[in-house]
């Protein structure tokens, strides 16, 4: 990234993150889990909606607390977004590439390279964004699609004095829509293909 605007223009997509304690290092990519063959694969524990308890109302990142508004249904498909989003923050605070677990691997350099844009830059955000809206438009067969609004108004992006940078990203100034593709792999866990960016339906 050779520019700050070419660093704020990548939270149209993506949101942000935070300067990395260590050099972000994703590991290689694993191979997938598949059945053997003629055989169904076992459905691991994501198919399901895991407790209660695992769905908090607000997370700390670093200097980022994240407000989840988690709808009345609890499934793994619509904790996919929110445990993304907390995970891509994690990898640029510390480096770890958690996140990559919630990715296809159509999906894959693109995580890798939002993070490493942040770490290499050297920004970091501060202050609070939310999470609401979460639902799911459709299912069809291995894939998906579900709609997250994200409001990231009370967050700032921040050098790595801590100073607010000039100017703020403008595609944080209001809540948007994150329109998220996901595909279901043969070990049973939803991941991330796709995510697109919108400006409309996520009014508060």
């Amino acid at each position: 990234m050779k520019t700050i605007t070419a660093l704020l223009a990548s939270l149209l997509l993506a949101g942000c993150g935070q300067a990395a304690e260590r050099p972000y290092q994703p590991r290689e990519e694993p191979a997938p889990a598949t059945g053997a063959a003629g055989t169904s694969p076992t459905p691991t524990r994501e198919t399901s909606a895991p407790p209660a308890s695992d769905r908090p109302a607000s997370v700390d990142v670093g200097d980022l607390r994240v407000r989840i508004d988690w709808p009345g249904q609890d499934t793994a498909l619509l904790r996919l977004f929110p445990d993304y989003y907390l995970a891509k923050y994690r990898a640029v605070f510390s480096g770890d590439d958690g996140h990559l677990r919630h990715a296809d691997p159509m999906f894959r350099e693109e995580a890798i390279r939002w993070a490493r844009e942040f770490t290499d830059g050297g920004y970091a955000v501060a202050g609070r964004s939310r999470l609401y809206r979460l639902k799911v438009n459709a299912i069809v067969g291995r894939g998906a699609e579900v709609d997250v609004c994200v409001d990231e108004t009370r967050m700032k992006v921040v050098a790595g004095t801590g100073e607010p940078v000039t100017p703020q990203p403008t595609s944080i100034r209001t809540p948007y829509l994150q329109r998220m593709l996901a595909r279901k792999g043969d070990d049973g866990r939803w991941r991330i293909k796709q995510i697109a960016y919108g400006t409309e339906g996520c009014s508060r």
